[in-house]
């Protein structure tokens, strides 16, 4: 008798992990072992509103206001799809806020729990697509905007340009960045938010590029997007908001030609190196006199506490539009090699205008604030090496001045005490060069009077 022989033991499981996802699709609403936090709709509608107070007012509303009011509302999106990652990645970023407590409404805080922003921030990364998708949901590109802002407040320099990446990988798929190639039939509404989430995620790159030194992926000679409209049925505030976002905006974009013309390109054959001819000094500096001279005139008073202008986004706006105008006036002065004076004066306006600033605008901002106290530093730095030396002392001041400031701003913000060291070591080294430049003169006077004496003699023996 012949019989098939048969292999023993229990017949192995084909594939465990093609049949726990159709048990998951069997049971949709099952919980298996999902942390409490990201199940719960209460608090994930608070911390919704949290970024609407902060995020949104004040940096990144990478998505319509009427869609944070009303989207997730009614409870929480299927966990496959795009809207659900966008949502974890919104609640990441706004934990980091609640840690912070860097709200503008202390009522949303209060019985909020603090939240592990890791929780948000892993689940997010969980349900991003292996492949690029072919999708032309915004979501994906908000999700990806929102854990690139998550990367950069956390430090992860890593992470950020892994975001940045599927950004901008994404956007080269669906030509995002030329409103040419959207499809023909959306409203002007959905134009206006495909806007400004575009340009939101341009000034997180520029602001990154300006801080760490990496490339621009997306320079804005390639780009051929328009800013939102500003409608005459908007209320004055939000015009008013509006335009100090495009205006702003208009900043960053001049920045990037200031970070271009200071990177001098190596290694460059001569047959390229005429199509890459940076602007002229004068051409910048020009660029920027004539941007500020055109400024709306619904922003000129904005700082000004009879303006009528007394949100708290746009008191916010006051102060990022002052960082932002110096950031970008030094670099241009740096660039066209100005006088260090001129360099001083500015900085010194700036810390002026900012120390008036309450605190919460610092914990708002955070680590962006942070960055540009940085840059300013270093940028006095530079400049403090013109014209021999002379206003090393004063630059030294008001270095130590911001490594004080960034100091005391460090039980608040947790980059700014790192920052803080780094600037009082700069002042520090800017003390010793002061020491050595007295030193030298003290040498140079001296040896000086040698000279002369020796001379002196010379001029005695020669004689008869």
């Amino acid at each position: 008798m012949n019989r098939p022989i048969r292999r023993r033991g229990r017949k192995p499981h084909a594939n465990r992990q093609q049949d726990q996802l159709e048990e998951r699709q069997r049971e949709p609403d099952k919980p298996d072992n999902q942390d409490p936090d990201l199940a719960s709709l209460d608090p994930i509608q608070r911390l919704i509103r949290v970024y609407r107070n902060t995020m949104y007012q004040c940096y990144f509303p990478f998505l319509p206001e009427n869609d944070l009011l009303t989207r997730w509302e009614d409870g929480i999106p299927d966990a496959e799809g795009p809207s659900y990652m966008l949502l974890m990645a919104l609640c990441a970023v706004s934990s980091q806020t609640v840690a912070l407590n860097a709200v503008f409404d202390n009522t949303l805080l209060e019985g909020l729990p603090s939240h592990d922003s890791t929780k948000y921030y892993s689940e997010a990364v969980s349900k991003m697509p292996v492949h690029i998708p072919q999708s032309q949901d915004l979501d994906y590109l908000r999700s990806f905007g929102l854990l690139a802002v998550y990367s950069l407040r956390r430090g992860d320099h890593s992470d950020l340009h892994r975001y940045l990446g599927l950004y901008h990988a994404l956007v080269a798929q669906n030509g995002f960045h030329d409103e040419g190639r959207w499809p023909s039939d959306i409203s002007m509404s959905d134009a206006d938010d495909r806007r400004r989430l575009f340009w939101c995620v341009y000034r997180l790159e520029i602001h990154s590029a300006c801080v760490l030194g990496h490339m621009v992926r997306m320079p804005e000679s390639q780009i051929s997007v328009l800013y939102p409209r500003i409608t005459p049925a908007m209320e004055p505030e939000t015009r008013a908001w509006t335009a100090g976002w495009d205006y702003i905006t208009d900043l960053f974009r001049l920045l990037e030609y200031a970070i271009f013309s200071l990177r001098e390109g190596k290694n460059r054959k001569p047959v390229f190196a005429v199509l890459c001819n940076r602007p002229s000094p004068t051409t910048l500096c020009d660029s920027l006199a004539q941007l500020k001279a055109s400024k709306p005139r619904i922003l000129l008073g904005l700082s000004e506490r009879d303006s009528g202008f007394q949100s708290n986004r746009c008191k916010y706006m006051a102060v990022q539009i002052a960082c932002t105008e110096t950031l970008v006036n030094i670099m241009a002065l740096l660039y066209c090699q100005a006088p260090a004076r001129e360099v001083i004066d500015i900085a010194e306006s700036f810390l002026e205008e900012v120390t008036k600033a309450p605190l919460i605008i610092f914990k708002v901002a955070s680590s962006q604030i942070v960055h540009q106290l940085l840059g300013v530093g270093h940028m006095l730095y530079n400049a403090s090496q013109y014209d021999s030396g002379l206003y090393r002392p004063e630059a030294k001041r008001l270095v130590a001045f911001l490594g004080d400031l960034a100091q005391s701003l460090g039980g608040d913000i947790p980059s700014a005490a790192e920052a803080g060291e780094r600037l009082l070591r700069l002042a520090e080294t800017m003390s010793w060069r002061v020491c050595q430049e007295a030193n030298e003169r003290k040498t140079s006077r001296f040896w000086k009077k040698v000279d002369t004496y020796r001379k002196s003699c010379q001029v005695f023996q020669q004689q008869p």
